[in-house]
């Protein structure tokens, strides 16, 4: 990642976007009956604490402590050496570099005196030592999950994180539609071209995946040794802008029946409605792709620290997209008559486009 690109942008990011996503947590923490909540944050855990702040961690991790009232504050184990760019691009937090972050917020809360119940979001998943150095310096106070009330806070995305993604997509789609004039036929030449395009073009980070041969194995993976693409392949690439992390995968053959799979997973993911169960919305619109079947399908979203997560999926088909103008990636797999197809992209439910 390049530090010159992670920076707040207040034209991208308005800083009263920021303070009414901070208001709307707060809001939320005290109807859970909490007077906070610690928010972990890493190199591949960013998106909590970014969507909060506009920071991206920079290979190291960080607690960021969201109060019910005054100024956050996020400590990290970075050096000072970085403290004046950590700032520049964490306009809403005060910012302290400590060896120890859990043990500089215990003290802060304990000091403080008000708190009596905080949240820790996704509270199976922090670090022992950072948890016990909360617990040991904070040992009055009680300590829950948050996970739910900051959820609740994502489940709409904002017009400012509607932009970005739709250009993490953006990127995404034109790096893409250049495989079929590429003209490689080696899996790692093509995986490196496709990252080389989205670097380039401003892409903060860039994971790219492949299914050399579709109907030997369709598990999308790096490509490590030379490896000879067949006449159906599939590539993934996850793109990340501005904090803002997009999928997009697309399978390659010269057969029809690929081309009408991809347009009619184009046509499925400008029509997610929301409150009803994906996979009944998949399978009511199969029946233009004759003898097509669902192999399986995921939904991922943003809502914690993850930049996408699985919230919904074939294994569990209860599951729904519960509410209009929430964002989600969404998988499928087909069987059609000449092998697997596979296809994914970002949607926003109830609306056509990103």
């Amino acid at each position: 990642m390049r530090r010159g690109l992670m920076r707040w942008d207040a034209a991208e990011l308005p800083l009263d976007r920021l303070e009414a996503r901070i208001g709307r947590l707060r809001d939320e923490l005290e109807l859970a009956g909490l007077d906070g909540l610690i928010v972990y944050t890493n190199i591949v855990r960013p998106s909590a604490v970014h969507y909060l702040t506009s920071f991206t961690p920079y290979w190291s991790e960080g607690l960021l402590l969201v109060p019910l009232h005054g100024r956050l504050v996020f400590a990290t184990a970075l050096s000072n050496r970085v403290a004046d760019w950590i700032r520049s691009t964490n306009p809403v937090s005060e910012v302290i570099s400590t060896p120890r972050p859990g043990a500089l917020l215990g003290e802060r809360l304990a000091g403080d005196g008000l708190a009596k119940r905080v949240g820790i979001l996704e509270i199976d998943a922090m670090p022992t030592e950072l948890f016990d150095d909360l617990s040991a310096a904070a040992p009055e106070l009680r300590w829950a999950d948050g996970s739910v009330a900051f959820a609740n806070v994502r489940r709409t995305i904002d017009a400012a994180e509607r932009r970005m993604l739709a250009q993490a997509d953006a990127l995404a789609v034109a790096a893409l539609d250049q495989v079929r004039t590429a003209g490689h036929s080696e899996a790692g030449a093509l995986a490196g071209l496709i990252e080389r395009r989205l670097r380039l073009a401003g892409a903060e980070e860039v994971l790219i995946a492949l299914a050399p041969d579709l109907a030997a194995d369709t598990r999308l993976n790096r490509v490590l040794k030379p490896t000879t693409l067949s006449g159906r392949f599939a590539v993934r690439a996850a793109v990340a802008y501005k904090g803002g992390w997009v999928r997009r995968t697309r399978t390659f053959a010269s057969d029809g029946a690929v081309a009408r799979a991809n347009a009619w997973f184009n046509d499925l993911i400008s029509s997610i409605e929301p409150g009803k169960p994906i996979g009944a919305q998949i399978a009511g619109r199969l029946s233009p792709l004759l003898g097509a079947t669902i192999g399986n399908w995921t939904v991922e979203g943003c809502v914690g620290s993850y930049p996408l997560s699985v919230v919904a999926s074939s294994r569990q088909p209860g599951n729904t997209v519960p509410t209009a103008g929430s964002f989600g990636v969404l998988t499928v797999e087909l069987l059609l008559e000449r092998g697997p197809w596979i296809g994914a992209a970002p949607f926003v439910a109830g609306e056509r486009a990103l």
